[in-house]
């Protein structure tokens, strides 16, 4: 589509929907039409209501492939790490996430139960009979259905693609702040297996 300053329009911009038409949309067929992707929708929770204390040693990390466990400890210079500024940090996002998780839950749930019938699916034109008395009506189809079929076959799949998205960015994010509490886990670990080095010296070492 053509850019007007710094507007871009989609496909649907200067579209006009046709409803006896056998066009569905334009610019060639949708990939995810007419799927049902709500499967890939995650349901989300934040998990840690007590977060795990510094003084447990961080999890076990399994050798990845060929990779071996060395026992070899590198010259490391002086290390000072503020635990209290770590823990706040990690409140901080876990408080977010938890306001983050509960807005993506809230939209989920809404997106999933109106999908089948927010854009028209159902509309329906209400006319008096007229070989009837009184004030008789019917319910005929609406005149929009046919365009919101068309429209919802293709809106559908890339709403849930969309919470689908959402709801795996907030999984990293979860584990961002797990990484988080084990950093401040590893410190604590190093500096409990802080020894001062006794072997090549016949100097008393003095705490």
């Amino acid at each position: 589509m053509p850019n007007e300053g710094n507007i871009t329009h989609s496909q649907y911009d200067h579209w006009i929907p046709q409803p006896n038409s056998s066009e569905p949309e334009p610019d060639g067929a949708d990939p995810d039409r007419g799927k049902d992707l709500g499967y890939l929708v995650p349901n989300l929770s934040v998990s840690w209501t007590v977060m795990p204390s510094f003084n447990n040693p961080p999890p076990a990390t399994e050798p990845q492939g060929d990779e071996e466990s060395s026992t070899d400890v590198p010259a490391t210079p002086p290390i000072r790490v503020d635990l209290s500024g770590v823990r706040a940090t990690e409140i901080a996002l876990l408080r977010a996430a938890q306001t983050a998780v509960d807005a993506y839950q809230g939209l989920r749930e809404h997106v999933l139960s109106v999908q089948d019938d927010v854009f028209g699916q159902h509309d329906t034109d209400l006319e008096k009979d007229p070989i009837g008395y009184g004030t008789s009506v019917q319910e005929n189809p609406g005149e929009i259905q046919p365009i919101a079929w068309n429209f919802a076959a293709s809106m559908n799949p890339a709403m849930e693609k969309a919470l689908f998205f959402m709801g795996t960015t907030m999984e990293l994010v979860g584990e961002y702040i797990a990484l988080v509490n084990r950093t401040g886990q590893t410190y604590s670990e190093v500096d409990r297996n802080s020894r001062f080095p006794t072997e090549g010296t016949s100097n008393e070492v003095v705490t």
